[in-house]
């Protein structure tokens, strides 16, 4: 099973408890042991265990070994805390956009093309499931990781990002929220680098409207998306090509995710 069908094994997505591991994970010199770490965060060993592994997913820290990423670094740097609104968006987007987060990226993916959607409609995304894992895990799993992505955008810290609102037994989707720009572009860049490495050019229609664009993921309708382009290109980050048959953006050969996000940071 080439999936994860619960981000933090039905835990809620408290960031209290989510920055505690990050920042004592990363304050250490060295590997942290997970007596070390329920020591420090106040946590059981199964639930720091639980958000290391969460983390990881996210490229914050290595599988398996779980040591420091370049992007955890940067991260830790400058908002060791996980507050920022350009933290959030990118952790918004590294998980919903990574397909091994079977729950989390499906959902995200549809909730693009919806305006509002029921708790019920969204498990029904899931039917295809059934054979394929245990029945408990049907029954139990897909509805509770379902519950754990409502209430992480209606209640938790990831509400900052405006993307989902409950409205009595329905759930609103709102669209075209102010993702930063340099944000817009480190998520482009990871999609490059997931799916065209080394591409120096992207058709603009696909990084609008493609499963796990950054317009999908973070729900930004065409004319926004291209908008927002234009504002990259107008800053000389970018360029648009348009003329004859081609319709997309051009990178420069330096430009590099971490690089980005760090500029970001520095305003």
């Amino acid at each position: 099973m080439n999936y994860k069908i619960q981000a933090l094994n039905g835990f809620n997505m408290y960031f209290d408890q989510i920055t505690s591991v990050f920042k004592s994970r990363y304050e250490a010199d060295k590997n942290i042991d997970l007596d070390q770490l329920a020591e420090v965060t106040g946590l059981n060993r199964r639930k720091a265990r639980t958000i290391l592994n969460f983390l990881a997913d996210l490229g914050l820290s290595q599988k398996r070994t779980l040591a420091k990423t370049n992007l955890g670094n940067i991260i830790f740097k400058y908002d060791g805390f996980l507050q920022s609104e350009g933290t959030l968006w990118i952790m918004h987007y590294l998980q919903s956009a990574n397909e091994f987060m079977l729950i989390w990226n499906k959902v995200m993916n549809t909730l693009y093309s919806k305006d509002t959607i029921i708790r019920e409609d969204i498990i029904k995304l899931f039917e295809n499931l059934q054979g394929q894992v245990s029945d408990y895990t049907y029954k139990h799993h897909v509805g509770q990781e379902v519950r754990v992505l409502l209430d992480a955008y209606c209640n938790q810290r990831f509400s900052k990002l405006n993307l989902i609102e409950k409205e009595d037994d329905y759930y609103t989707v709102h669209r075209n929220s102010d993702v930063p720009d340099l944000i817009l572009l480190c998520a482009i860049i990871l999609y490059r680098d997931n799916y065209y490495p080394g591409a120096t050019a992207l058709n603009i229609d696909e990084l609008c409207n493609a499963n796990n664009s950054p317009g999908r993921i973070f729900i930004l309708d065409e004319h926004i998306m291209r908008k927002k382009l234009e504002g990259l290109k107008n800053t000389g980050i970018i360029n648009i090509e348009s003329r004859g048959d081609l319709d997309q953006i051009r990178f420069r050969e330096e430009l590099k995710f971490e690089s980005v996000l760090e500029e970001y940071y520095l305003g």
